[in-house]
């Protein structure tokens, strides 16, 4: 009896709904997303030989380089990685200086020579973790491997690259400037690539600002710390040549996050007129900045229906009725407040903040918000009825009241976040390994491109061993 088998598209989909958004994935900070990712997707490829064909194409759409620490710090110094790379047994090249140790899924997807190749599968790349902090040369392949890897995957008969992050903890200065000229010189970049994630490393000097402002075609747009230098080619005073001004027809989130100092109440409202179009926005920290600044700004924003802001306890800030009527957010939907809940707990009254079970503590703001009839009502709740709530808590009542639509209030405690994420590392170091040969499988299931590469003659003999014969069935 032979098996019906489904079409490829079909199987692709299948595929889509069963696993995890490799774009999510790529993007969230939980450390087990990929790996339960990859755990599913390496099972569903032995399901079935189609199952296994169609795998590869999933694997390969998102491909991250995230070196540990321990990874970069022997290949610091080039002798101490030459004897490290002969102890392993691996042969020495200098072209590999500051390159990931082969097998690795970004080096596969760059061999254009491969019987079947991957790079016209690349959908998101991510470059995080330590980088080399060698200049960029003999000594350090890198930078040349990023921009050449960025060339093929915005290649203008397989443009498929449509996520770009590079976010790395350490990294030589020059490291991403061949990537920003290629970014800034080809056409193709604008007609696939949509979503831009970058921090500090990519926009500490003015030359790479002056290229990043060449790029286009961005619908989303994610900066982390962003830097004075930065801020000034967002929006150029004397003219309309700031990159705000290129991304503004197309540019529906940005994202400023982390540590926002240098964005005054000046520089926010220089941002408003090129962001009519804008749906989600990010604020990260800035003591520079007041209620009354930010609200004032935002209620502009007519098409505004995600706001993460961080809050931080303000002595004179404008009582609620100001909101209402002076700065409403009429489309929000989702408010995401970062908070710290050390200086929380500091702005509680002595009573309040020794008892860790009072339920001020818990931020039920949806709660608060049901048993709240109507929008005059919050207008007329008097100042000292909300101060008795939590300041937190009271402050999202305030700078909500005039957002109707509002559905959902996510609170993020970043003592708690940094807590937590010590604790997953303790864990997992604590934790036990899965079996070697398990491990080992699955590993080198992954950099062959999740079982395209496999010759017929292995999937059929491991479908010969899954086979039961008669005389060994019988008892």
């Amino acid at each position: 009896m032979v098996v019906p088998t489904l079409p490829f598209d079909i199987l692709l989909l299948i595929l889509d709904h069963l696993l995890p958004d490799s774009s999510s994935c790529t993007n969230d900070e939980t450390p087990d997303c990929q790996s339960k990712a990859m755990n599913a997707l390496y099972y569903c490829s032995l399901a079935s030989r189609e199952l296994s064909q169609v795998a590869g194409r999933v694997l390969y759409r998102s491909v991250e380089l995230n070196p540990s620490r321990e990874d970069n710090a022997f290949k610091a110094d080039w002798n101490t990685w030459s004897r490290e790379l002969a102890f392993r047994g691996h042969q020495t090249r200098v072209d590999e200086y500051g390159l990931p140790m082969a097998p690795h899924p970004l080096l596969s997807a760059l061999d254009i020579e491969s019987l079947n190749p991957t790079y016209t599968y690349v959908q998101n790349l991510a470059i995080t973790g330590y980088l080399s902090t060698l200049p960029p040369g003999s000594s350090n392949q890198l930078p040349a491997l990023l921009a050449d890897a960025i060339r093929l995957f915005t290649s203008k008969t397989h443009a498929q690259l449509r996520s770009l992050r590079f976010t790395p903890e350490t990294c030589h200065p020059h490291t991403f400037v061949r990537s920003l000229e290629v970014l800034s010189e080809k056409t193709e970049v604008s007609r696939c690539l949509q979503e831009l994630h970058l921090n500090q490393h990519a926009f500490d000097d003015e030359n790479k600002t002056d290229l990043l402002a060449r790029v286009k075609g961005l619908k989303k747009l994610t900066l982390e710390n962003p830097t004075r230098v930065l801020l000034q080619a967002l929006v150029k005073r004397d003219s309309d040549e700031g990159w705000l001004h290129v991304l503004q027809t197309g540019l529906v989130e940005l994202h400023l996050t982390n540590d926002c100092g240098s964005i005054t109440p000046g520089v926010l409202n220089s941002f408003m007129p090129y962001l009519s179009q804008l749906r989600c926005f990010t604020l990260g920290i800035s003591y520079s900045l007041a209620d009354k600044d930010i609200f004032a700004a935002l209620s502009g924003l007519n098409e505004l229906r995600s706001l993460s802001i961080r809050w931080y306890l303000q002595l004179n800030s404008p009582p609620p009725s100001a909101f209402l009527e002076d700065w409403p957010l009429t489309a929000l939907q989702v408010l995401k407040v970062g908070y710290s809940s050390r200086s929380l707990r500091s702005a509680l009254p002595r009573n309040v903040a020794a008892d860790s079970d009072h339920p001020l503590h818990t931020h039920h703001h949806a709660h608060l918000r049901a048993t709240a009839a109507e929008k005059d009502e919050v207008a007329a709740t008097d100042a000292s009825d909300i101060d008795d709530l939590c300041p937190l808590c009271s402050w999202v009542m305030k700078v909500t009241a005039g957002s109707p639509a509002l559905r959902e209030v996510i609170f993020i405690d970043e003592d708690q976040s940094e807590e937590d994420d010590g604790y997953l590392s303790d864990e997992l170091a604590d934790e036990d390994e899965d079996p070697v040969n398990a491990v080992a499988d699955r590993v080198a299931w992954m950099m062959r491109g999740g079982g395209m590469n496999f010759p017929e003659s292995i999937i059929e003999e491991e479908e010969e061993d899954h086979e039961v014969s008669p005389e060994a069935a019988e008892p």
